[in-house]
This record gives structure tokens, sequence and C-alpha cells, in this order.
């Protein structure tokens, strides 16, 4: 796996493991950052959301969406990232005065950046299927180690993960941005296996040791970083699949939310234009509404 905007699943033949590694680029993660001009350190943290979406999300049935979203009272109260059949979206909501506030910062633990305030996972299986969502303090110093915290109370299951984003300059093409991301649970032990916690252990200080650039090193494909970490565990990697950029707002959807808000609000909501004018918070796309699909009479 050399390429970007791909995820994988891997195992290990010496160790009770099953994970999943991620590569986010040009295609999955640069383009809905530079959507909105973050300042750095909200871009670095949604750019760990969308990466750890990923992971997690693909642990699910493939037409199971995941959202995971981090909410506060800080600079950024709200940071949301979606993953659906390999589609990623997401967004940051900035407080006032944030922007002048961040713009010389760097990379900020959550709680920071957030605020006081929890990190929530939404399991959404669709089909009338009831939705599932666990919910833990951001009270970790990176995302990572949040996200730890939630497969250890909700899921009562071992889970490490690793995440990392930052921009990769190369020649004088502009700066991208990139992520990569990696997830490894504990498998329970059985007869055939027996106890597994001193294999689990080795593994992972072996997780442990990789390196912020190595996940986001455009040189160092998947595979190769699973070598380098698991050679003597006997590491399998399955066939990546692939990740992008994909937003799932369309304007039949929208205007059956519109429907639901009185029309007294709806119709003071009408521009000079005549249409009532919406953009969605994840992709920017601006949406131009007739006030008849909405059930209101023009001005």
């Amino acid at each position: 796996m050399t390429d970007d905007d791909a995820i994988a699943s891997f195992s290990l033949d010496r160790a009770p493991v099953r994970g999943r590694i991620a590569r986010l680029g040009a295609g999955a993660l640069d383009p809905i950052l530079r959507r909105h001009d973050y300042p750095r350190p909200v871009a670095m943290l949604l750019g760990e959301a969308l990466t750890l979406a990923a992971l997690v999300g693909s642990l699910l049935k493939p037409d199971a969406r995941l959202v995971v979203q981090a909410q506060g009272q800080g600079p950024a109260p709200l940071l949301v990232a979606e993953h659906a059949a390999g589609g990623l979206r997401g967004y940051a909501r900035l407080a006032e005065g944030a922007a002048l506030e961040l713009a010389n910062a760097n990379r900020m633990p959550p709680a920071a950046l957030l605020g006081a305030g929890n990190l929530v996972m939404t399991l959404d299986e669709g089909e009338d299927r009831p939705t599932y969502q666990g919910v833990v303090p951001l009270e970790g110093d990176t995302l990572a180690a949040c996200a730890e915290g939630y497969f250890r109370v909700s899921e009562q299951t071992d889970t490490n993960i690793r995440l990392a984003v930052g921009e990769v300059v190369s020649g004088d093409a502009p700066p991208l941005w990139r992520a990569g991301g990696a997830l490894m649970q504990r498998v329970a032990g059985d007869p055939a296996r027996g106890e597994t916690g001193e294999d689990w252990s080795r593994a992972s200080i072996l997780f442990a040791s990789v390196k912020d650039e190595e996940l986001v090193d455009p040189a160092l494909g998947a595979d190769r970083l699973l070598y380098r970490l698991f050679h003597e565990e006997g590491a399998r990697m399955a066939k990546p699949a692939p990740l992008n950029d994909r937003c799932t707002c369309d304007e039949a959807r929208l205007t059956k939310v519109m429907r639901q808000f009185p029309r007294e609000e709806l119709h003071e909501l009408i521009e000079p234009d005549g249409y009532l004018h919406a953009r969605c918070q994840f992709c920017s796309r601006a949406y131009l509404i007739a006030p008849e699909q909405v059930g209101v009479a023009s001005r």
C-alpha cells in the first residue's frame, strides 16, 4: 500500500491483534481542510478526527455511518468528522475571535482547543435501526488518547490508536495536508489461543514506537511501515480500500429538513432574489431553494 487516501486491515500471526492502517492526502484530507482555511491547530485536530473516523468506521458494516464529534466551550467548541462507505466529510466551528487568537498556534490538546467537554461517537446503521452513541470526557493529551478511553469505557476493548497530521512540502508545489493513523485491538483469548496478555503487551510496545513523521511520510508506504513495526510478529495486510472527500448533502434532504421549520420563519429567510439561501457546513456547497419547495408562498 503506497498510495494515499486508502485504508487497510491488518493482523499479526504471532500476537492477538487485529487493526486498521490509513493514509489520507490529496483526495481525502487536503480538500476538506483547505475548503475552510482553519487555523493550524484546528485543521490538525480535524485531520486527526477524520482519520479516526476512517479507522473506526471501517470496522463497521459497509452501509453504516460513523460520526466522531467533539464539543466543549473553547475557541473551537464543535468539531465533527463523518465516515460512510469510504466517504469522509468534516467541519469545525470557531468561536468569535478564535481565528485571530489561534493564528500563530500549533498543535494543541483537545481540551485546550475545544474546552472541557466530551468526545462522542455515533453509529447509524440506517434502515430504521437504533442509533448507538458512546460518550467520554475529553481528558487525554491527544485525540487518540481520548479515543482509547472511549473504547476502554464504552466498548471494554483494549485498543491502541495513533494519529498524525501535517503539511508536506514538495519542490515548488503548495503544501499538502496529509494524515496517517493506525488502530489495533486485542483479540480475546480462547482455548486454542490461550491467555493473550503477554503477547498483547509486546505488540503494544512495538506499536507505541511509531513516529508521527512515519505515519505521514509519503515515501513510506503503509505496508512497509507495518513491516518495520511488526516484522517479527508476522504482519499481514489486506487489500486496501479507497477513501475520498465525499459530502452527503443534497437538495432533497435539505428541503425535507426545512419543511419542518415554522412557515413564518422560512418566509423571513427569503432573500431579495426570491430564494432561500442555504450552505452546507461541511462542503460549503450553496443551495438556492424556491419557497414553494418548502411549502411557503413567495414574497
